[in-house]
């Protein structure tokens, strides 16, 4: 956490885990969350309000116009995001808007820390527990932990008896692949050999193959990385191919495409260089690609886990 952060916060006894705290502020349960590339740190005020006075709030705070706070709802109360040019200058915006983000707090009856913010119940030490929920912490009674976790085990299940569709995710990943060849086609003829187009390939692949039904797994990845790689290297022999049919052509030559190809491949040096420069570049992009679909795949298939 940003020491300009902990520093505002340091009477409010919070702590901290890399870019989370935990504490209370006026006697609202708090969480404090610094994410990459925001203006500032993001509050997530606990508290027990209808989804109309939740909305009520984030337009009382849209019609402070206070530059760079924007808020937000979720589900176990408000959020808003004090931003700062920069971070020394976060204590100032912070004293300045806070006390007005109380204000509004109390003026909509907002309950504190002593209230379920799942329920609405009183909460005592004996029928409640901090649990800790996509990484924000809070202090729910016993019968909220229980709701959430049967919502958790009911969507797990769901997921696991969700059908595969195989077939019809295939025909997503194949139509990506063939937009992808078509591009290349296309750039080729207009004079650019672009090394990006197995990447549009493959996040245009995967995107359909959830569109149309496919279940969203490790076959995906298989898939779309042996159809990708089938398509895009194809077009790319294809593509260099013609090319080497106009040279041997040039060099009184009639050749068939794959004979002019590879006799190119044998001859000639500078059009033997540029084709595995590019084949090698294709190679990498489609891997890139893949690892960014990886990524996004064990994000999303990491089912949650009872709080």
């Amino acid at each position: 956490m940003n020491k300009h952060i902990v520093n505002v916060l340091k009477d409010y006894n919070f702590t901290y885990d890399r870019n989370y705290g935990y504490g209370s502020i006026s006697g609202y349960e708090v969480n404090v969350v610094e994410l990459i590339g925001r203006a500032g740190p993001t509050f997530f005020i606990s508290t027990y309000l209808s989804q109309e006075k939740k909305a009520e709030f984030v337009l009382k705070v849209k019609e402070l116009k206070i530059k760079l706070v924007q808020a937000f709802i979720f589900d176990l109360g408000v959020a808003v995001e004090i931003g700062a040019l920069t971070a020394m200058s976060f204590k100032k915006k912070y004293s300045e808007t806070m006390p007005k983000i109380l204000d509004l707090l109390n003026e909509l009856e907002a309950p504190k820390k002593d209230i379920c913010p799942q329920t609405g119940v009183l909460l005592d030490e004996t029928e409640s527990r901090v649990v800790n929920v996509d990484n924000l912490k809070f202090r729910l009674s016993t019968s909220a932990i229980d709701t959430i976790n049967n919502s958790i085990d009911k969507g797990n299940e769901e997921f696991k008896n969700k059908p595969n569709n195989y077939l019809r995710g295939f025909i997503g990943i194949v139509i990506g692949a063939i937009v992808g060849s078509v591009l290349s086609v296309v750039l080729w003829f207009i004079g650019l050999v672009t090394t990006i187009i197995p990447f549009v390939s493959i996040l245009l692949g995967t995107f359909l193959y959830q569109k149309f039904g496919g279940k969203k797994n490790w076959m995906m990845i298989v898939m779309s990385f042996v159809t990708t790689l089938v398509f895009i290297i194809s077009t790319l022999v294809i593509i260099y191919g013609l090319a080497a049919v106009g040279i041997t052509y040039d060099a009184g030559k009639n050749m068939q495409l794959f004979d002019a190809f590879k006799y190119c491949l044998a001859n000639n040096p500078e059009f033997k260089s540029e084709f595995y420069r590019n084949f090698l570049l294709n190679i990498f992009f489609i891997l890139l690609a893949e690892g960014i679909a990886v990524f996004s795949l064990i994000r999303s298939i990491k089912r949650p886990k009872n709080v």
